[in-house]
């Protein structure tokens, strides 16, 4: 069989064409252009459960166009709940014309009465005990309407996801995944009921073999880590970042705070090769933090000093903060903006309070008939879908393009610039002063009797 992956177009972060106008032109916010995207890992690990007799490729609409008048056998695709539009209409071309297609994703996921709508067939979770059965079912003329996981995947048996298939894509970033599931059940996320509570995770090894399969391809790409938190496992993340630094190569991840009480760790980060870490700091005050998770309300009280101590190594930190939160006036805008000035952030990125299907935030907001009438192709994370308590979704949307304005200008670059210059000149001396220390320390035990 001949099979295509599709991954479909994305709405822009926001509809609002002044902010368009803005993030488009920046010349501060080109590195983020270039660097912060790429293709998620569903459609390369699909690749890899399908059998090698078949033909496969991917297809990522926001980069190239889609081919209608290819003859496939199967088309199967994975969509956001902002891409989901997309998707549906991607769907309906093919089926027109006698092809028969499946949606999987996380949007399916949540909402698989919707996706049956617009597919032959739907997969509702992790792909790796689903795809395989999927086909022998559709050879045979007996795929069902609805495959569904039943059971959570042991991540040792996932395979090397096909990162030869995105060789031509000239991604700037790749995306690689050592774990899935997460503990924190934050109300404005669905990752936990998506895949679990319980922290899973690969083999070093097996997460190592990953890595070079990757570089394989393309040697200068850099590598995200898109787990929920890479670090939940202390003792097996240190590992991994042991072999990471046999490897040479630059990568960035997702993290909690609490790395910053660690300094065997931190210093593992720099050694094998990680520049960037994003993490979640959602807000500023108790209340809006206790709102998405008690252990992250109990952290806020040490952001400053872990924020220095992370970045002190050497390891930019790209903060995300919520917009919209209950409670929130016009005057929480420039206190998020003066707390990431004081603390000397790498970057930032800001969401807008978003109610995601599947999500405990989306339920509250039903019974309380806060819900906006937008289509999910504004469900981007930078667009208003909400009915705040304390300002018009006019002026919270005005404040997302606020913030950007706020921290993305040449004064706050030039600081950044300079901070993190003087972060990387004081790593170098020390540096250089720890190998003079190793080399008298040599040459007295050489002259030692």
């Amino acid at each position: 069989m001949k099979i295509a992956l599709i991954s479909p177009k994305a709405p822009f972060v926001s509809s609002n064409p002044e902010f368009t106008r803005f993030y488009e032109s920046s010349p501060i916010l080109e590195s983020y252009r270039k660097n912060w995207s790429g293709l998620g890992l569903g459609l390369p690990v699909v690749a890899a459960l399908t059998p090698d007799h078949h033909e496969c490729v991917i297809i990522d609409e926001n980069i190239e166009q889609i081919n209608f008048d290819e003859k496939y056998d199967l088309v199967g695709i994975t969509a956001m709940t902002a891409q989901s539009i997309r998707a549906y209409e991607i769907a309906a071309v093919f089926r027109s014309k006698g092809i028969p297609v499946v949606i999987g994703g996380i949007h399916a996921t949540v909402l698989p009465k919707e996706a049956m709508e617009h597919a032959d067939a739907v997969v509702e979770g992790e792909a790796e005990y689903l795809w395989p059965q999927l086909l022998l079912d559709f050879q045979k003329g007996q795929m069902k309407r609805r495959y569904k996981s039943e059971r959570l995947v042991n991540l040792e048996e996932s395979p090397i996801p096909r990162y030869g298939l995105l060789k031509d894509k000239d991604y700037k970033v790749i995306w690689l995944q050592t774990s899935r599931g997460c503990p924190h059940d934050c109300e404005f996320c669905a990752s936990s009921r998506v895949f679990g509570a319980k922290y899973r995770h690969k083999s070093v090894g097996q997460v190592v073999k990953e890595v070079k399969e990757l570089l394989r391809y393309n040697t200068n790409v850099h590598i995200g880590f898109s787990d929920d938190n890479l670090f939940v496992n202390r003792k097996y993340a240190k590992e991994l970042l042991r072999e990471f630094k046999k490897l040479n190569f630059r990568w960035a991840c997702q993290s909690d705070i609490s790395v910053a009480r660690d300094d065997e760790l931190l210093e593992l980060m720099r050694e094998s090769g990680c520049f960037m870490v994003f993490i979640g700091f959602e807000g500023i005050t108790e209340k809006n933090l206790g709102s998405v998770s008690q252990w992250k309300r109990k952290q806020l009280v040490n952001y400053p000093q872990y924020i220095e101590k992370i970045q002190s190594h050497g390891v930019g930190i790209i903060g995300s903060f919520i917009l919209g939160f209950d409670g929130e006036d016009e005057s929480s805008f420039e206190k998020v903006r003066t707390f990431i000035i004081d603390n000397k952030l790498y970057a930032c990125q800001f969401f807008i309070m978003t109610p995601f299907p599947g999500t405990a935030l989306r339920s509250r907001m039903e019974r309380e008939g806060r819900i906006l009438d937008k289509p999910w192709s504004e469900y981007t994370i930078g667009n208003v879908c909400i009915k705040p308590t304390h300002m018009t979704p006019e002026r919270l949307q005005q404040g997302f393009l606020e913030m950007f304005k706020g921290i993305y200008n040449e004064e706050i670059y030039k600081q950044n610039v300079k901070h993190f210059l003087d972060i990387e000149i004081a790593l170098r001396r020390r540096k250089k002063k720890s190998a003079s220390v190793i080399i008298k320390e040599d040459c007295l035990s050489e002259n030692s009797p």
